[in-house]
């Protein structure tokens, strides 16, 4: 039976209703080798983050994927409290992202090592605390990918093959794309579980609609009032041209920064129920096409067979 992997524990898909697909609670850009726990206070970041997340709630958001990866902030421990605090399904994810947030020995590590330490959280838990990833998530390079990333990409499939999860790859550009994809095929991964994160950076519309053909899922994050026309004519499009059902919206919003006082300025989670439905509804898309959006497609790219 399907399911989805939350920083509570499993649930069932059905579970899953309107969602966040990439946001994130909690940054730290100081680098791999600095980060850690030691860098920010729980109680703090969750006395500052929750308002934020019961706004959403209050919107009738029942799901929140946090993107941040190990070395930038990833919190289990953190996740499954605000998690329990307010009734939101969060996920959390394994993975690698790029310089300078690598550790030294991932720069030269081939790919199976790679998936070898990712895979382990997936069985075993996040650092001893019993918390599983929902997700897998990667970045690349723009442009020809550098060797590092090549792995990083082959790693993820890997690691997608050993365990049904999701890859995100932060991406936002159509030869890292492109590339991405072959590296995942050659792996034996189908595109149809490979996320090209950003996507809405792409500005050649021929370009999404060749990915789409692929299979891979285009998601359009970074939403918010100034990009509102161009992210409503990616979704409009990708209607017409049959791959609706492959598009992920979310804010890429938040969050408390490690090192800036208080977390420094937090961008909300709100926009896209109070201001982007609506101007999808005036744009002329129906419940059923919002609900694929916001439901049904998060739902179905999350699911673990």
């Amino acid at each position: 039976m399907a399911f989805i992997q939350t920083v509570r524990g499993r649930i069932h898909p059905s579970e899953l209703g309107l969602t966040l697909i990439h946001e994130h609670i909690l940054c730290d850009f100081i680098g791999a080798e600095k980060t850690g726990p030691h860098r920010w206070d729980r109680a703090e970041v969750a006395e500052r983050i929750t308002p934020y997340l019961q706004a959403i709630v209050d919107q009738g958001i029942t799901a929140f994927v946090d993107c941040s990866p190990r070395y930038i902030g990833r919190d289990p421990l953190l996740l499954r409290h605000l998690s329990e605090k307010t009734g939101l399904h969060i996920l959390t994810n394994t993975g690698f992202y790029k310089e300078p947030f690598l550790p030294r020995w991932a720069l030269e590590a081939p790919a199976e090592e790679l998936a070898e330490h990712w895979v382990a959280e997936w069985q075993e838990g996040i650092e001893g605390t019993g918390v599983r990833p929902g997700f897998i998530k990667i970045a690349v390079n723009p442009g020809a990918l550098i060797p590092v990333q090549q792995r990083i990409v082959r790693a993820a499939a890997l690691t997608h093959r050993a365990t049904g999860l999701l890859v995100a790859s932060h991406t936002a550009e159509a030869q890292a794309a492109y590339e991405s994809l072959e590296i995942i095929e050659r792996a034996g991964m189908a595109p149809g579980r490979y996320v090209i994160v950003h996507a809405n950076a792409i500005r050649n519309l021929a370009d999404h609609e060749a990915l789409a053909a692929r299979g891979a899922w285009l998601e359009y994050d970074g939403l918010q009032a100034d990009s509102a026309e161009w992210h409503l004519t990616l979704v409009r499009y990708a209607l017409e041209r049959g791959y609706g059902g492959q598009i992920l919206l979310s804010h890429d919003a938040g969050w408390y920064e490690a090192g800036q006082p208080l977390g420094g300025t937090v961008r909300p989670y709100t926009y896209l129920m109070a201001e982007f439905v609506p101007l999808l509804r005036r744009a002329g898309l129906g419940e059923e096409e919002i609900r694929q959006l916001l439901i049904e497609n998060p739902r179905r790219a999350l699911s673990i067979a």
